[in-house]
């Protein structure tokens, strides 16, 4: 997850080709009540590497650890923002609120060739 629609958009533009219109996206709003806990990234430092296979491996321990239902991460695209990683396997997961799915259209103006 991604602060807000705007990081989201941007994560997801850096790994798309321009010629790959995205469509069938959608945006899912989630409200983690203030009582769930939320570790940051100091605690898995590996988590902000920029060396994918160290930051997937310290996600994928923080994961199996059950620590915490929700870890919080710096972007790697625009810093000073903060994307979440969420563990469905954590019981605390249940009382985290999730919205209906709402569809999602990229401004075509992202993808055309300037």
């Amino acid at each position: 997850m991604a602060q807000s629609v705007a990081l989201a958009v941007l994560e997801n533009l850096v790994h798309m080709s321009r010629q790959d219109y995205p469509t069938g996206y959608v945006v899912v709003a989630a409200t983690v009540p203030d009582h769930v806990r939320i570790i940051g990234h100091h605690r898995y430092p590996e988590a902000k590497c920029p060396d994918f296979a160290r930051a997937r491996a310290a996600g994928d321990h923080w994961l199996q650890s059950g620590e915490s239902a929700v870890l919080r991460v710096p972007s790697a695209v625009v810093a000073g923002d903060w994307n979440y990683l969420i563990n469905p396997q954590h019981l605390d997961f249940a009382q985290i609120s999730i919205e209906p799915p709402k569809a999602f259209q990229f401004d075509e103006r992202l993808f055309e060739g300037k």
